[in-house]
């Protein structure tokens, strides 16, 4: 996820007084709260790039599906890990509780603005996963799934490479130990 450090001050700035300003529109009444929350996320969006809606994990299944099905029946999913809020609940809180600077509504933003990679099927079954279900993306700093419009990006030597070897993993973890006979 993008790190506040990597905002100038005046990003900062603009970013609170329309953080203030989103507020003010929510307390008048003046828009509905899904409009004032869509513009807000398209705001923070223009900051973040490639790493809005970060990935962080991967399910097995989606792995599989990557590999073996079709990316379109995979997607980044927001609060399905118990720590992190889904999208909609998350801009709202940052707009409507108590009001904080913005190092503080950027953290919690940006902790829930990271997704996990989950089949269509997983997503819709409402479940939530622990970490430990779940395999670990490599860290932002190796350009890695990142956000590609309404997907992410699956490049054959890089994203897809890296899923084939976790698989592998996956299937060596899977095969019975043979013990070597004697004669």
């Amino acid at each position: 996820m993008i790190k506040d450090h990597s905002l100038t001050s005046e990003q900062k700035r603009a970013m609170q007084d329309f953080y203030l300003a989103c507020r003010e529109l929510l307390r008048g009444g003046v828009v509905p709260p899904v409009c004032v929350q869509r513009a807000f996320e398209s705001a923070t969006c223009g900051l973040t790039g490639v790493n809005t809606w970060r990935p962080t994990h991967i399910s097995a299944a989606a792995m599989v599906e990557i590999t073996e099905g079709s990316i379109s029946n995979v997607q980044r999913a927001h609060g399905v890990l118990a720590d992190r809020m889904d999208r909609y609940d998350r801009t709202l809180a940052v707009l409507t509780d108590d009001e904080r600077p913005f190092d503080s509504w950027w953290a919690f933003y940006c902790h829930h603005d990271a997704t996990v990679l989950i089949t269509k099927e997983e997503h819709a079954s409402g479940r939530k996963f622990s970490e430990s279900e779940l395999w670990e993306l490599p860290p932002p700093e190796r350009g890695m799934f990142e956000n590609s419009g309404f997907s992410f990006k699956m490049r054959k030597g890089k994203e897809l490479s890296w899923i084939l070897e976790q698989l592998n993993r996956i299937a060596a973890l899977r095969e019975p130990k043979h013990s070597k006979k004697t004669a």
